[in-house]
């Protein structure tokens, strides 16, 4: 038995103790030299482990760091095409339509994968000039071909632009071919919720007419800091990095992501997972709609269902995005095991 609550949902996750004591230090002021050389070697360190040229923190959630990106993506001459297959692509087109962005969507039913065949037609026959999608369609768990869509996009003399908050952290990334993504601290970076994240790989455009908290160029000038940073998320983050972006961790969630898919797999309850799934949407009928989550949350698991987009679907979510120790993936397992051969 396991005595504290094991944390498996899409967000807050969790956060280990050394995280969380790195985030109670004392404040310190994001004008002086210290704060200065924290910032710096926390987004080299993200920079080299995602192989991007710059990354930029900013106080929001990664909802903002979709509005940078989309800030920076409404300068380039040309519509583009944004991908959606679930929630989170639902919320960029609609981001995108708010920000006047000049694009042509491509919907399709969620938890089915694209069919690139169909979005290379799509881009040729529009003369489209970049691709906006999320990595991981969070509110199915479907992790979209990050490689043979970028691909695609080169082949055809586009910019990708991506959001990757289900992705950065929970598995090796290699984003050197986006034109810039998106994550957020409180997500698979596995430290405390309020820093987006954004790396980019292209020259930053100058805007005049862009709100200025929403301009790169703005905080490439001011050298990544033009305005308050919470010295407290930058030293919680930069403990998380050490942690969470080890090929030993990846290995931990990888191992156990596939056990914890096959017991479900094979009673049915993750329609959209794989082996390589770090968000397993549970979808199961009748009675046993919200048995799942009562018997997880029974032994002290804690998982998502309160999100719109699951309530209004009967679904609930068992996520690794966090940080874990084997002894707590040893107890989630053994409690599905358990549920799985009762019912």
């Amino acid at each position: 038995m396991i005595s504290e609550i094991v944390n498996l949902s899409t967000g807050p996750v969790a956060i280990s103790p050394k995280v969380m004591n790195a985030f109670k230090e004392p404040p310190i002021s994001h004008r002086s030299a210290a704060f200065k050389k924290l910032y710096n070697k926390t987004t080299r360190l993200l920079s080299a482990a995602f192989h991007v040229q710059q990354t930029f923190l900013l106080t929001g959630s990664g909802t903002l760091a979709n509005e940078v990106m989309l800030q920076e993506i409404k300068c380039i001459q040309g519509k583009g095409l944004i991908l959606s297959n679930g929630e989170f692509g639902e919320r960029l087109i609609e981001q995108a339509r708010r920000n006047n962005l000049k694009f042509i969507k491509h919907e399709i039913d969620w938890g089915k994968p694209f069919n690139l065949e169909v979005i290379k037609q799509i881009v040729l026959q529009k003369s489209v000039k970049w691709i906006l999608f999320a990595h991981c369609e969070t509110s199915t768990g479907v992790i979209n071909d990050l490689d043979q869509l970028l691909a695609l996009a080169k082949s055809t003399n586009c910019l990708g632009f991506v959001d990757c908050m289900s992705t950065v952290g929970t598995m090796p990334l290699n984003l050197s071919q986006v034109a810039m993504a998106t994550a957020s601290s409180g997500k698979g970076l596995a430290s405390v919720p309020g820093l987006a994240i954004i790396f980019a790989n292209i020259e930053l455009s100058l805007k005049r007419e862009s709100p200025v908290y929403l301009d790169l160029t703005h905080y490439s000038t001011h050298a990544g800091i033009p305005f308050t940073l919470s010295s407290n998320l930058v030293k919680a983050l930069y403990a998380s990095i050490f942690q969470k972006l080890r090929a030993g961790h990846y290995e931990l969630i990888q191992h156990y992501g596939e056990q914890f898919f096959k017991i479900l797999n094979d009673h049915g309850f993750v329609p959209f997972s794989d082996a390589n799934s770090k968000v397993f949407t549970i979808v199961t009928s009748g009675k046993r709609k919200s048995d799942f989550y009562r018997y997880m949350k029974q032994k002290k698991i804690l998982l998502s269902n309160e999100s719109k987009y699951l309530t209004i679907r009967g679904w609930c979510q068992l996520a690794t995005l966090g940080y874990y120790t084997e002894k707590q993936l040893r107890f989630v397992l053994n409690a599905i095991r358990r549920y799985s051969s009762e019912v």
